[in-house]
């Protein structure tokens, strides 16, 4: 490949029209650098297109000239492959469209451009569940998490991003298009085609647009953070939880105390979600299609767990509030990260700051693990202040709301209506709230097992 000549630019330009390209330095320069400002790259010329044809265009222009092409979708990559290093930046964001959504099907086709959080809303309006969920949801674009392969937070019950995708639209490297936007599941014919564009980062071809599994949503949802010691028994415990629930288990998010402790220190409005600090953490997410029954299930698993000496600590998230404040602790060790600089891993010199003890007591309750008799206890948490979770810099985090028996209150504004360069943030669309109340001992190891 070479640098693109000025008559391939022309060409690139013509091809693609008005609106459809920038050279304009400062237009490009917010999407020439990886979001923790590790890579910095250049590039002569952004192609913005707005349909499928004018990816095919602009790409059959690059392969005559013999230019190369780097598509990029939201941006949120942390490893730098979408940066362009003097290449042609290919930006899907104006790619906009939701074609359809069959909750018959249980499916909906949308384009590349389209975030992980206007799908998820999209689905929602239709009472069906998109269950890819990430962190950077509010700006991550369906053909970005496609062409990387995206795993997210619920890959133990619905898998990951290419167990998602029923078709793919693709843009071949010589511009011809590939339309492969099937939604039939029990398809043996020959070879699945679409699985070679899913994780392959554009190198095979633009991801244009994608048909979609959707879900049942479920009707009850269950949140805990728990500590324990190491990740052996982590792993004890999730098999636990997976034999509890009979496949329940939506989340098992394993954090190391260090990871919490920049949280603490980097991230506003954080706090320490159990009564220790333990070594190791555990967010567990269980859902159920029947109203209640994550809730007792997440009982019956964390009294196991205590019994067996599995865990330590726990705390379940008594609303929505509490819900959100574990989710913001996990979501946001990238960016608590940010401020440490690249050489953040601990030495035997350089440990994370403590945190504050901000747990309520409860009078008549089991010590906590901090005491001289360190006996563990597990209570369900006092209600949080009902504040908006915080977006991440540039407003590329964001997080699915639990979803509850009864539909949205408020309904999501229409994906394709957005602007393409907006990065929206998580807002709660949820009518029904975990029922709150204040702290109460779930009982402690000691007093469970009568020693």
């Amino acid at each position: 490949m070479t640098a693109p000549s000025p008559a391939a630019l022309v060409a690139l330009k013509s091809a693609l029209g008005d609106g459809g390209w920038t050279d304009d330095p400062a237009e490009i320069a917010p999407w020439l650098t990886e979001w923790r400002n590790r890579w910095h790259g250049h590039s002569p010329l952004m192609l913005t297109p707005r349909s499928t044809a004018q990816v095919a265009a602009a790409v059959r222009v690059c392969a005559e000239h013999r230019i190369a092409i780097v598509p990029q979708g939201g941006d949120t990559g942390l490893v730098g492959g979408q940066i362009p290093f003097g290449e042609v930046l290919l930006s899907t964001r104006k790619l906009r469209a939701v074609r359809d959504v069959t909750p018959l099907d249980d499916a909906m086709t949308v384009e590349a451009g389209i975030t992980l959080l206007e799908a998820q809303q999209a689905a929602a309006a239709a009472d069906r569940l998109f269950p890819l969920s990430l962190a950077a949801e509010g700006t991550a674009t369906i053909g970005g998490v496609i062409s990387t392969n995206a795993g997210g937070t619920a890959v133990l019950r619905y898998g990951m991003m290419r167990d998602l995708v029923l078709g793919i639209e693709a843009v071949m490297p010589d511009g011809e298009v590939f339309n492969g936007l099937k939604r039939l599941r029990k398809d043996n014919t020959g070879y699945d085609l679409k699985q070679l564009l899913i994780g392959a980062e554009g190198t095979l071809g633009v991801v244009t647009a994608a048909t979609l599994k959707l879900f049942p949503v479920m009707r009850s949802r269950a949140t805990a953070m728990v500590g324990l010691d190491a990740p052996g028994t982590a792993i004890e415990l999730l098999a636990r939880a997976r034999a509890e629930t009979g496949g329940g288990v939506e989340a098992f998010e394993l954090m190391k105390r260090i990871g919490m402790g920049f949280v603490l220190a980097n991230i506003p409005d954080t706090r320490e979600p159990l009564d220790s600090t333990p070594p190791w953490y555990v967010l567990i997410e269980l859902v159920s299609g029947e109203p209640g029954a994550a809730d007792s299930a997440m009982e019956r698993l964390l009294t196991h767990a205590f019994e067996t000496g599995l865990i330590n600590d726990a705390a379940i998230a008594q609303n929505e509030a509490q819900r959100a404040a574990f989710w913001k602790v996990r979501e946001e060790q990238s960016a608590a990260q940010k401020p440490e600089g690249g050489g953040w891993k601990p030495t035997s010199s350089r440990k994370p700051p403590p945190p504050s003890n901000v747990s309520t007591p409860v009078p008549g309750s089991a010590p906590s693990a901090t005491s001289a008799t360190a006996t563990s206890t597990m209570t369900s948490c006092a209600p949080l202040a009902a504040t908006a979770r915080p977006s991440s810099p540039a407003g590329r985090k964001g997080r699915r709301s639990s979803t509850t028996s009864s539909p949205a209150t408020t309904a999501p504004s229409p994906p394709n209506t957005a602007s393409a360069g907006s990065r929206p943030t998580r807002r709660v669309v949820t009518s029904r709230r975990w029922k709150s109340a204040p702290c109460r001992p779930f009982g402690s190891r000691s007093t469970r097992t009568g020693s």
